[in-house]
């Protein structure tokens, strides 16, 4: 079989088809021996953030020695950056070798008149595969949809739980107030496991915190007030993060997105109570620690957000409202005094109304561009671009056309502007493919 045989097959997977759900689950896993008991399993819920933290926390495992495992969603170019393995996608070799240890057990089961898993059921099973077959000590897996009833909840006990920033999105199926969304987020807390949270106000964060209260397990709240002395130096953001016992760690992250100190700060509670529960991290020295750490954050990085691709040319994945609210926060920052070229798009199950009510308010906005996915989930540009233009009244452009829409923009482009392609992970990954940055 080849990747190509593969994923046509997966792709053809509905995106949310009926199954038997954690149970079911649980029985797939059980018959593929259990692998995701064969790891130090790290569960990271949130509406925002997750990938990041993820992303963050990855590194500075890996850095401390440990093998790891990564499992993230949705992919931006291929399909194998889901499942990575101490920072590597699976190649094609493994993900096609997993891929037909999944299908037989599918197989086996269709026979048994047993429903057929999810896309994203299906990829997960791979994972979990693939980590326990190359012997890694801690996955990071971050959930799908939710937390409560997300397919990777199915973990009876993880090492660790982590929840990021709340905000609304996938109102249909999580509910639309901030308490029910946390609640969904909050069932990822297990029964004495220690958790790490961002508490980004009494709706979400009391919440999640009553749950963990309820479960007896350790929360260790992050707040806003903890990030400060933030400066942009270059591409780069220095901040300072104070921890509750009065310690002070001096960061310097590669980008510059300011949302991102937010998420950093997350991972470094996560492996400061990993280094209380890890043999290995708890004999580091103090000092030792602080210089994995630091560095660790410092080297990592994550595709979509806020990443630069060319000179001045930046996607970022921002998709719901607090995701775009806090990318105007970074343009307005990074990118003062700075004219700014808008790429957008957006899927059709998502609030655009209030995305391009946040990006309307650039003060630096001097154009904007509004396309579709190429996919089954476009939203049509022309209604999208009736309600930018009932928000600025500066030129506003469209076309069906992603490929001509980054063109147009990049003819637009003086000495000074800076593009900015945002709206959807889906449109971050086509242009990176498009620019080459795979």
């Amino acid at each position: 079989m080849t990747i190509k045989e593969a994923t046509d097959y997966l792709y053809k997977i509905p995106r949310f088809a009926r199954t038997g759900g954690l149970s079911m689950t649980a029985r797939r896993l059980e018959r593929l021996g259990n692998p995701q008991e064969t790891f130090k399993y790290i569960h990271v819920a949130g509406t925002n953030g997750k990938g990041s933290v993820c992303a963050y926390l990855e590194q500075c495992l890996r850095e401390a020695g440990f093998k790891t495992g990564l499992f993230t969603s949705p992919h931006l170019v291929r399909i194998n950056e889901r499942i990575q393995i101490d920072r590597k996608e699976v190649d094609d070799e493994a993900f096609v070798r997993a891929f037909q240890k999944v299908k037989r057990l599918v197989d086996d089961q269709a026979a048994e008149g047993i429903a057929h898993p999810t896309f994203f059921e299906f990829i997960y099973l791979m994972a979990m595969v693939l980590f326990a077959e190359n012997h890694i000590e801690y996955g990071v897996i971050e959930t799908g949809l939710g937390g409560r009833m997300d397919l990777t909840n199915v973990i009876r006990r993880p090492y660790l739980t982590v929840i990021t920033s709340i905000g609304r999105d996938h109102t249909a199926i999580l509910g639309d107030t901030l308490p029910l969304i946390a609640g969904e987020k909050a069932g990822i807390i297990k029964p004495q496991v220690p958790l790490v949270y961002l508490d980004g106000g009494a709706e979400s964060a009391d919440v999640i915190r009553e749950r963990a209260a309820s479960l007896n397990a350790p929360a260790f709240p992050v707040k806003k007030d903890q990030i400060g002395d933030i400066h942009f130096r270059g591409e780069k953001i220095r901040f300072v993060f104070r921890c509750p016992d009065e310690e002070k760690y001096d960061i310097i992250l590669n980008t510059n997105g300011i949302y991102q100190t937010e998420n950093a700060g997350i991972a470094l509670s996560a492996m400061r109570v990993l280094k209380d529960r890890d043999p290995v991290l708890g004999r580091m020295s103090p000092d030792a620690f602080r210089r994995l750490v630091t560095g660790a954050l410092g080297r990592a990085g994550w595709a979509g957000r806020m990443e630069k691709l060319a000179d001045r040319i930046y996607v970022d994945g921002a998709h719901n409202d607090d995701g775009v609210r806090r990318l105007s926060e970074t343009l307005e920052t990074a990118f003062k005094g700075r004219p700014l070229i808008l790429v957008f798009a957006v899927a059709e199950d998502k609030d655009y109304q209030q995305m391009a009510a946040h990006l309307s308010k650039l003060t630096g906005l001097r154009r904007i561009i509004v396309t579709e996915l190429d996919n089954g989930r476009r939203r049509d540009y022309h209604e999208v671009m009736d309600d930018f233009s009932r928000k600025w009244h500066g030129k506003i452009s469209g076309t069906y056309n992603v490929n001509e829409a980054i063109r147009t923009a990049m003819d637009l482009m003086g000495p000074e502007d800076v593009l900015i392609c945002t709206g959807s992970l889906y449109l971050a990954g086509h242009v990176k493919e498009m620019l080459g940055g795979i």
